[in-house]
Protein backbone atom coordinates (compact mmCIF):
# COMPACT_ATOMS: atom_id res chain seq x y z
CA UNK A 1 0.00 0.00 0.00
CA UNK A 2 1.32 3.19 -1.05
CA UNK A 3 1.62 6.04 1.51
CA UNK A 4 1.47 10.28 0.64
CA UNK A 5 2.65 10.93 4.15
CA UNK A 6 5.78 9.69 3.75
CA UNK A 7 8.62 10.51 1.80
CA UNK A 8 11.21 8.89 0.95
CA UNK A 9 15.20 10.52 0.66
CA UNK A 10 17.52 9.10 -1.39
CA UNK A 11 21.17 10.79 -1.06
CA UNK A 12 23.45 9.72 -3.90
CA UNK A 13 26.75 11.14 -2.35
CA UNK A 14 29.31 8.63 -1.38
CA UNK A 15 30.24 11.49 1.66
CA UNK A 16 27.92 11.81 5.07
CA UNK A 17 26.96 15.20 5.92
CA UNK A 18 28.22 16.91 2.77
CA UNK A 19 26.55 19.63 0.73
CA UNK A 20 23.96 17.60 -0.64
CA UNK A 21 23.50 15.32 2.96
CA UNK A 22 23.11 18.90 4.45
CA UNK A 23 20.25 19.97 1.79
CA UNK A 24 18.41 16.12 1.75
CA UNK A 25 18.35 17.47 5.87
CA UNK A 26 16.90 20.30 5.46
CA UNK A 27 14.51 19.42 3.08
CA UNK A 28 13.39 16.78 5.57
CA UNK A 29 12.68 19.30 7.63
CA UNK A 30 10.67 21.21 5.62
CA UNK A 31 8.77 17.48 4.82
CA UNK A 32 8.08 16.97 8.51
CA UNK A 33 6.85 20.60 9.13
CA UNK A 34 4.62 19.53 6.89
CA UNK A 35 3.61 16.56 8.81
CA UNK A 36 4.51 13.77 7.02
CA UNK A 37 7.21 11.02 8.02
CA UNK A 38 10.84 11.70 5.92
CA UNK A 39 13.64 8.80 5.32
CA UNK A 40 16.66 8.67 3.91
CA UNK A 41 18.18 5.91 2.30
CA UNK A 42 21.91 6.27 1.26
CA UNK A 43 24.78 4.98 -1.22
CA UNK A 44 26.59 5.28 2.47
CA UNK A 45 25.25 2.42 3.61
CA UNK A 46 25.62 0.47 0.81
CA UNK A 47 28.99 -0.92 1.28
CA UNK A 48 28.80 -3.95 -1.34
CA UNK A 49 26.59 -2.30 -4.36
CA UNK A 50 27.38 -3.48 -7.91
CA UNK A 51 26.80 -2.07 -10.75
CA UNK A 52 24.42 -3.79 -13.49
CA UNK A 53 25.48 -6.84 -14.92
CA UNK A 54 23.26 -6.12 -18.08
CA UNK A 55 23.00 -10.50 -17.81
CA UNK A 56 19.40 -9.35 -18.99
CA UNK A 57 17.80 -11.56 -16.13
CA UNK A 58 15.99 -9.12 -14.92
CA UNK A 59 13.56 -9.23 -18.28
CA UNK A 60 12.59 -12.98 -17.44
CA UNK A 61 11.36 -12.21 -13.79
CA UNK A 62 11.62 -8.77 -13.19
CA UNK A 63 14.45 -9.63 -10.59
CA UNK A 64 17.48 -8.29 -10.72
CA UNK A 65 20.23 -12.04 -10.34
CA UNK A 66 22.45 -9.63 -8.08
CA UNK A 67 22.43 -10.34 -4.16
CA UNK A 68 24.30 -7.14 -2.60
CA UNK A 69 23.21 -3.85 -0.72
CA UNK A 70 20.63 -3.03 -3.61
CA UNK A 71 18.13 -4.52 -1.82
CA UNK A 72 18.21 -1.69 0.82
CA UNK A 73 17.04 0.01 -2.08
CA UNK A 74 14.99 -2.06 -3.48
CA UNK A 75 13.12 -2.21 -0.28
CA UNK A 76 13.10 1.18 0.48
CA UNK A 77 11.56 2.06 -2.96
CA UNK A 78 8.48 -0.63 -1.99
CA UNK A 79 5.03 1.89 -1.32
CA UNK A 80 6.45 4.87 -1.79
CA UNK A 81 5.02 7.58 -3.33
CA UNK A 82 7.03 10.50 -2.91
CA UNK A 83 10.76 10.57 -3.55
CA UNK A 84 13.35 12.95 -3.42
CA UNK A 85 17.16 12.54 -5.16
CA UNK A 86 19.97 14.42 -3.17
CA UNK A 87 23.13 14.24 -5.61
CA UNK A 88 26.40 16.26 -5.74
CA UNK A 89 27.71 16.65 -9.72
CA UNK A 90 30.31 14.35 -10.70
CA UNK A 91 31.68 14.91 -14.01
CA UNK A 92 28.37 16.73 -14.75
CA UNK A 93 26.04 13.62 -13.55
CA UNK A 94 25.68 11.62 -10.18
CA UNK A 95 28.49 9.95 -8.16
CA UNK A 96 28.94 6.33 -9.32
CA UNK A 97 27.42 4.69 -6.47
CA UNK A 98 24.19 6.65 -7.34
CA UNK A 99 24.40 5.62 -10.82
CA UNK A 100 24.74 1.73 -10.12
CA UNK A 101 21.36 2.27 -8.15
CA UNK A 102 19.79 4.11 -11.12
CA UNK A 103 21.31 1.14 -13.16
CA UNK A 104 20.32 -1.09 -10.85
CA UNK A 105 16.69 -0.14 -11.05
CA UNK A 106 16.87 -2.04 -14.82
CA UNK A 107 14.69 -4.65 -12.99
CA UNK A 108 11.48 -2.42 -12.15
CA UNK A 109 12.07 -1.22 -16.43
CA UNK A 110 12.29 -4.89 -17.07
CA UNK A 111 9.06 -5.25 -14.83
CA UNK A 112 7.10 -2.15 -16.80
CA UNK A 113 8.48 -2.36 -20.21
CA UNK A 114 9.07 -5.94 -20.92
CA UNK A 115 6.59 -7.52 -18.32
CA UNK A 116 4.21 -5.53 -18.77
CA UNK A 117 3.64 -5.47 -14.91
CA UNK A 118 3.34 -2.21 -13.58
CA UNK A 119 3.81 -1.36 -9.96
CA UNK A 120 0.09 -0.64 -8.08
CA UNK A 121 -1.15 2.22 -6.13
CA UNK A 122 1.20 4.94 -7.38
CA UNK A 123 -1.57 7.43 -8.74
CA UNK A 124 -0.41 11.29 -7.66
CA UNK A 125 3.25 10.15 -7.14
CA UNK A 126 5.73 12.83 -7.08
CA UNK A 127 9.89 12.84 -7.37
CA UNK A 128 11.77 15.58 -6.49
CA UNK A 129 15.51 16.21 -7.38
CA UNK A 130 18.06 18.32 -5.33
CA UNK A 131 21.43 19.10 -7.05
CA UNK A 132 24.52 20.82 -5.77
CA UNK A 133 27.65 21.40 -7.78
CA UNK A 134 31.04 23.16 -7.45
CA UNK A 135 31.05 25.16 -10.67
CA UNK A 136 28.56 26.94 -12.52
CA UNK A 137 28.57 25.82 -15.77
CA UNK A 138 25.73 26.53 -17.63
CA UNK A 139 24.54 23.13 -18.44
CA UNK A 140 25.95 21.61 -14.97
CA UNK A 141 22.30 20.09 -13.95
CA UNK A 142 21.48 18.56 -17.61
CA UNK A 143 22.97 15.12 -17.47
CA UNK A 144 22.06 14.56 -13.95
CA UNK A 145 18.29 15.61 -15.08
CA UNK A 146 18.07 13.43 -17.28
CA UNK A 147 19.33 10.50 -15.76
CA UNK A 148 16.88 10.77 -12.70
CA UNK A 149 14.26 11.89 -15.34
CA UNK A 150 14.79 8.02 -16.62
CA UNK A 151 14.95 6.25 -13.19
CA UNK A 152 11.75 7.95 -11.87
CA UNK A 153 10.43 6.43 -15.52
CA UNK A 154 11.50 2.87 -14.27
CA UNK A 155 10.02 3.28 -10.72
CA UNK A 156 6.72 4.18 -12.73
CA UNK A 157 7.36 7.91 -11.49
CA UNK A 158 6.66 11.04 -13.53
CA UNK A 159 9.22 12.16 -15.49
CA UNK A 160 8.26 15.38 -14.97
CA UNK A 161 9.66 16.57 -11.61
CA UNK A 162 10.40 20.05 -9.58
CA UNK A 163 14.01 20.65 -9.00
CA UNK A 164 16.13 22.99 -6.87
CA UNK A 165 19.95 23.43 -8.07
CA UNK A 166 22.88 25.32 -6.50
CA UNK A 167 26.21 25.81 -8.13
CA UNK A 168 29.50 27.19 -6.60
CA UNK A 169 29.32 25.10 -3.39
CA UNK A 170 32.60 23.26 -2.36
CA UNK A 171 31.53 22.35 1.16
CA UNK A 172 28.21 22.60 3.07
CA UNK A 173 29.67 25.67 4.88
CA UNK A 174 29.29 27.40 1.75
CA UNK A 175 25.42 26.94 1.24
CA UNK A 176 24.18 30.23 2.23
CA UNK A 177 21.08 30.26 4.96
CA UNK A 178 18.76 31.04 2.32
CA UNK A 179 19.56 28.25 0.06
CA UNK A 180 18.70 26.00 3.43
CA UNK A 181 15.54 28.09 3.71
CA UNK A 182 15.02 27.06 0.24
CA UNK A 183 15.79 23.73 0.48
CA UNK A 184 13.43 23.50 3.54
CA UNK A 185 10.51 25.50 2.18
CA UNK A 186 11.11 23.23 -0.80
CA UNK A 187 10.46 20.17 1.44
CA UNK A 188 7.34 21.58 2.95
CA UNK A 189 5.70 22.63 -0.18
CA UNK A 190 6.43 18.72 -1.60
CA UNK A 191 5.16 16.96 1.26
CA UNK A 192 2.04 19.42 1.20
CA UNK A 193 1.58 19.29 -2.54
Amino acid sequence: MSDLSKVLGVHFSPKRQGSSWVLLEEFGQGVREAGADFEIVSVIDAKNLQGCQECGSCNADGQCAIDDDMNIFYRAFEGVKRLVVSTPIFFYDVPSQGKAVIDRSQAYWARRYVLGRNREGLEGAQGFLLGVGATRGKDLFMPVTLSIKYFFDALAFPKIFDTLFFRKIETPAALTQEQRFAARSAGLAFAKA
